[in-house]
């Protein structure tokens, strides 16, 4: 079957906006979706000709089908009719009836030229545009508007399941609280106002994940995955499953759940399970006692997010899978990568199979767009004096193991955060209860009364004395009787 090409024209100042121009290029010939689809034409990229320049250019854009116009800080060289090269371009698109995708450069306006305000203020009340901060952040932007250009065409005529229309649902078995909720939590981290619009038109207008059908407002597979009560009614792949195993392999339960219900839920309670099931030591350092986890957490939920966004939904008997053992960790989600997509390449790539998933932890900044999810994980891990989590594809499953330290868990004190340090000496302890404290939580020690006095050289009032605040701080306890009558840590 012969597949269409749609012409993009892309325009924008050549020399301000070099890199933006080829990156959008690059898009269009390196990712497998764009490339069957579109070719991208740049005025760089005809060979010097005897012909007028505008007359080329121009005659380029009346052949094309869509002009994606970049705008920057700078207008342009002016010819004789007064405009710029960019200018021209826009008025042969709106004379052509091109479709036109405005993406802004997210700069100070008060420095940007004069007419390139001008320009953007005719946009701004006539075309939908798109502001970006940066290269990475442009080619997100631009692939989402040509994968929804094709939507709007009718070329991808099979929504993807997270665009797709929950057909058992209504909208009434959406919770809007949990609209509220999102929304508030995306105003303190985005730090924007809560819109001055109803759930209705938010979800609708703002994240599309509601659609109109015959008449009716629908949620997708997207809006019950993040605000429906029960997801597991209508997605039942939507079961996160978690297990701590004993030992090394999976043989012997220790614990397990099924967790179900809204996505951010579902993250609240594998924290929960996870640090239920996993350790946290103490150590002395210096005059610090400290809390060490077995892992970080941040770099275990990343993982998590990662399989809730990019799994395959398709996949309708699988669920996402985490597996707790004595040495590692295992994150694994049904699908594996996308076809074109190397496994040992992965680090500073964003593709998914679920944009609108994507879109909205990218509203809370629960995932970014440019692909740092991967380094994010390695850096976590590192710092925490751990090996770098190991990614693996087995069939069509996309697996990231996280190896623990084992028995060593108290060297794991290179970079422990403040709020998981308390300082005994803010707390009233002198250098005796400070060192006793160290041989008895780093060293496993526990000392008598006779022990105590001996090894500091006090009196037994002075023991009793120090005693008596390790034990009111809850950082001791006692075992046995009379003369058998001994400290040790909690």
């Amino acid at each position: 079957m012969i597949v269409k090409k749609y012409k993009i024209f892309v325009s924008g100042v050549q020399e301000e906006l070099k890199e933006e121009r080829f990156a959008i290029k690059e898009i269009g010939t390196q990712n497998i979706l764009l490339k069957k689809y579109f070719s991208a034409f740049l005025f760089e990229n005809l060979p010097a000709k005897s012909k007028s320049a505008e007359k080329v250019y121009l005659k380029k854009v009346a052949e094309s089908d869509i002009l994606l116009l970049i705008l920057g800080m700078e207008y342009g060289q002016i010819g004789s009719d007064g405009i710029s090269a960019t200018e021209r371009e826009f008025r042969k698109a709106i004379e052509k009836n091109l479709k036109i995708l405005v993406f802004i450069k997210s700069n100070n306006n008060s420095k940007r030229d004069r007419r390139v305000v001008k320009l953007i203020k005719e946009i701004k009340s006539k075309y939908i545009y798109k502001k970006f901060k940066n290269v990475p952040h442009l080619k997100d932007c631009v692939y989402n508007s040509l994968v929804e250009f094709l939507e709007e065409e009718g070329v991808l005529a099979k929504f993807p399941f997270d665009s797709s229309i929950c057909e058992e649902a209504v909208y009434r078995d959406l919770n809007e609280k949990l609209v509220r909720d999102f929304l508030n939590t995306r105003a303190v981290k985005l730090k924007v106002e809560v819109p001055r619009i109803s759930m209705k038109e938010f979800l609708q207008k703002t994240i599309r994940v509601v659609r109109e059908k015959d008449g009716f407002l629908k949620p997708t597979n997207t809006a019950i995955l993040f605000f429906c009560d029960h997801p597991y009614d209508f997605i039942p792949q939507s079961i996160v499953k978690i297990a701590r195993f004993k030992g090394k392999t999976r043989i012997e339960f220790i614990d397990s759940q099924e967790l179900k219900g809204p996505i951010y839920k579902i993250l609240d309670d594998v924290e929960k399970f996870f640090k239920r099931n996993t350790r946290l030591a103490n150590k002395i350092v210096e005059f610090k006692r400290v809390e060490i986890p077995e892992y970080p957490f941040k770099a275990i939920r990343e993982a998590v997010v990662n399989a809730i966004a990019h799994r395959d939904y398709n996949r309708i008997g699988s669920n996402i899978q985490i597996d707790i053992f004595d040495d590692r960790v295992e994150v694994t989600s049904p699908g594996g990568l996308l076809a074109g997509l190397d496994i040992k390449h992965l680090e500073g790539i964003h593709e998914t199979r679920n944009r609108r998933i994507c879109k909205i932890f990218h509203e809370t900044k629960d995932m970014e767009t440019y692909g740092t999810g991967i380094a994010k994980m390695k850096h976590w891990m590192q710092e925490h004096s751990l090996k770098p989590p190991v990614l693996t594809q087995k069939g069509n499953f996309f697996k990231v193991t996280f190896y623990g330290p084992g028995d060593k868990i108290l060297d794991l004190v290179s970079d422990i955060p403040k709020e998981r340090q308390t300082d005994l000496k803010k707390l009233g302890l002198n250098k005796r209860q400070i060192e006793a404290l160290r041989l008895m939580v780093n060293e496993g020690k526990s000392l008598t009364n006779r022990e105590y006095r001996k090894l500091f050289e006090v009196s037994n009032q002075t023991f009793v004395r120090d005693m008596r605040l390790l034990l009111k701080l809850g950082f001791v306890t006692i075992e046995g009787k009379g003369r058998a009558l001994s400290y040790k840590a909690v």
